[in-house]
């Protein structure tokens, strides 16, 4: 994953703000803002140390060539269960076209590892708040076409991060840990 620059965090805020009269729309902590390049695992139990070295190693190898970009978030949207923020830039694709490239999920060493990235559904986004069940759209189209172009800022990009998520339901939105990095020169 590509970490959230904080400093940006005030203009997600105000983004949030404008649809927390919609109590079916639950913001994203500060802490958890974050652009997904996919999943590695979901498996019962904690990743051993072999296993996280493992796929860090493997994305590190695979990243080896990959430079430092820029992003710039803009254009807030929605996805079924998500309100969001486009990601503009062609760094996080490259990162995961590489990954599906070298069959990063066939080849990685873990336990229960995820499908490979579907690059022809992969956009690069940031999640800034889940939509729990089903709610009338044109309350959150209300909210959301006036800010439809809304630009939250530019980041660059120096790093992935592998992280573990606690992923159940009472567990999702806690903070995840980071296990390691790969540094984009």
């Amino acid at each position: 994953m590509i970490q959230f620059d904080q400093s940006l965090v005030a203009a997600v805020r105000e983004v949030q703000a404008a649809f927390s009269r919609l109590e079916w729309i639950v913001p994203q902590p500060s802490y958890f803002l974050h652009i997904s390049l996919g999943g590695v695992a979901f498996g019962r139990r904690r990743p051993t140390g072999q296993e996280i070295a493992s796929a860090l190693e493997r994305a590190r190898r695979v990243w080896a060539s990959a430079s430092s970009f820029e992003v710039t978030y803009r254009r807030i949207n929605c996805f079924h269960n998500a309100v969001v923020a486009e990601v503009e830039a062609d760094g996080p694709r490259l990162l995961v076209e590489k990954l599906v490239e070298d069959n990063y999920w066939g080849n990685v060493q873990v336990e229960a590892p995820l499908a490979a990235v579907r690059l022809e559904t992969y956009l690069p986004h940031l999640t800034i708040g889940s939509i729990k069940g089903a709610n009338d759209p044109g309350l959150l189209k209300e909210v959301l076409i006036p800010l439809r172009d809304r630009e939250l800022g530019k980041q660059r990009v120096t790093e992935a991060s592998l992280c573990l998520i606690p992923a159940s339901r009472t567990t999702i939105l806690s903070p995840w840990e980071v296990v390691g990095s790969v540094t984009l020169e």
